[in-house]
């Protein structure tokens, strides 16, 4: 089969996905290449099962679940096409029609473990196969159809992972532009991840933040003061918000009179918060003396008096941390 007869599923190197990962899924298409120009069909049923099986495992190890070195190809890209039907982006299709489309191009994907055994290389035979032209056309069309789907998606699906989003906010401090982080917290689809993941995610902005980020604050942290959509904006990262805004990574207090209201302000639409809010207010005067000495005292009396109202306007779950913390900041 020639090669050039495919140059059109071509698997662009999709942005902010890692070298390592990106240099295992470009291996097996270059095999798959080899095997196309030397027009030995069955070899190229071998190498597209490679290919597909490793865009599907890169996309299961970078969701923190890799899968075991026995898993089968029909096992790996089912959690994986589950894992990237859901990745959020502009440019990327969701639902209707197309959701449909790319299910029917993961099933095909899922069946070349067997059309693999039955017909590839990388088994000695007794007696040859008989591969026509149109199973390889067909096995090609699927096969890769479904793995530029998933290499489309594995850029954002990386950029988004928490681990990767946490590091270069805190860990290892990197440069943000003004909507790069607006646009990985999107990518990282905050309200499809578990609470303690949301939460470590809002900490992480909130530590970030405090250290006077602005381009963080203006898309970590405003649009979620002006938002009371839980839905966008989930409760796990807004009470991460909280407790970042008030401790750094080491657990020292960065309470401000700014922070004050910002941190009380995001939990606007968290219901039940009042436990989590009494513990960090426990956190707070344990580790910081009565009156916030070293704060800027207008700005103090300002947040006091508006601490002051929301102790009356609040739940009465909440009214007993919030004026633990008025008391503490007005003894």
């Amino acid at each position: 089969m020639p090669a050039d007869r495919y140059e059109r599923f071509a698997l662009p190197r999709p942005q902010f996905l890692g070298d390592d990962h990106w240099e295992c899924i470009s291996t097996e298409l270059d095999r798959l290449h080899r095997s196309l120009e030397a027009e030995d069909d069955s070899q190229v049923l071998s190498d597209l099962k490679c290919l597909v099986e490793s865009v599907a495992r890169v996309a299961l190890d970078l969701a923190g679940e890799p899968a075991q070195p026995n898993d089968s190809l029909d096992g790996c890209v089912k959690r994986a096409h589950t894992l990237l039907a859901e990745q959020p982006g502009h440019t990327l299709a969701r639902g209707g029609e197309f959701s449909t489309v790319a299910s029917q191009a993961c099933k095909t994907a899922r069946n070349l473990g067997n059309i693999r055994n039955q017909y590839g290389g990388g088994h000695g035979r007794a007696r040859t196969p008989d591969i026509r032209e149109e199973m390889v056309d067909l096995a090609l069309d699927g096969g890769l159809t479904w793995a530029r789907w998933a290499v489309r998606r594995l850029g954002l699906f990386s950029e988004g992972r928490p681990t990767s989003l946490i590091r270069d906010l805190i860990e290892e401090p990197a440069t943000f532009h003004s909507g790069v982080l607006r646009r990985r917290l999107e990518a990282a689809n905050l309200p499809a991840l578990e609470p303690h993941h949301q939460q470590e995610l809002g900490v992480a902005v909130g530590q970030r933040v405090m250290r006077q980020t602005f381009v963080v604050r203006r898309d970590g942290l405003d649009p979620c003061l002006e938002s009371d959509d839980l839905a966008v904006w989930p409760a796990g990262y807004r009470i991460g918000l909280l407790r970042g805004l008030w401790f750094d990574p080491s657990g020292h207090p960065t309470i401000k009179a700014n922070s004050i209201k910002d941190a009380l302000s995001v939990l606007d639409p968290v219901p039940e918060c009042a436990d989590v809010l009494m513990e960090q207010v426990q956190r707070v005067r344990e580790s910081t003396q009565p009156g916030l000495p070293e704060a800027d005292q207008e700005a103090l009396a300002e947040t006091i008096e508006w601490l002051r109202h929301r102790v009356t306007v609040r739940p009465s779950t909440e009214r007993l941390a919030l004026q633990q913390l008025l008391e503490h900041l007005a003894p």
